[in-house]
């Protein structure tokens, strides 16, 4: 049987591709959006009329609305407590409470939110 260092994860035991990853927010996608950007600025024709630089997660900037009701049923599943304030819609309130009652183990239930939603 191996050695209790051998299960621990720490940098000797950690993927090296993990340890070599990069996190480019400015790498080469992101510099060609930009110099298509200024094509387009300078009156290049293209078959689109703007670029979405969507590499870092931010659905937003591509038009799509926030997904409200989502984040409210998991706010309100996370600190029932807030159930009681009327800033809530009575739907999303009705979610949460579906989700809270259903929940044997209410530790539990940010996961289960998260897992329903998926």
């Amino acid at each position: 049987m191996g050695s209790l260092d051998e299960h621990v994860l720490n940098l000797n035991t950690l993927n090296p591709n993990v340890i070599e990853l990069q996190y480019a927010v400015r790498g080469p996608i992101v510099i060609r959006a930009t110099e298509i950007e200024k094509e387009l600025k300078t009156g290049k024709k293209k078959p689109f009329t703007r670029v979405v630089k969507a590499n870092i997660g931010d659905c937003h900037a591509t038009g799509q609305k926030p997904v409200t009701f989502i984040r409210q049923v998991l706010a309100l599943c996370n600190y029932p407590d807030l159930l009681d304030l009327t800033v809530f819609p009575e739907d999303a309130k009705a979610k949460a409470r579906k989700i809270l009652s259903d929940c044997k183990v209410k530790v539990l239930v940010h996961i289960l939110t998260a897992v329903v939603y998926k």
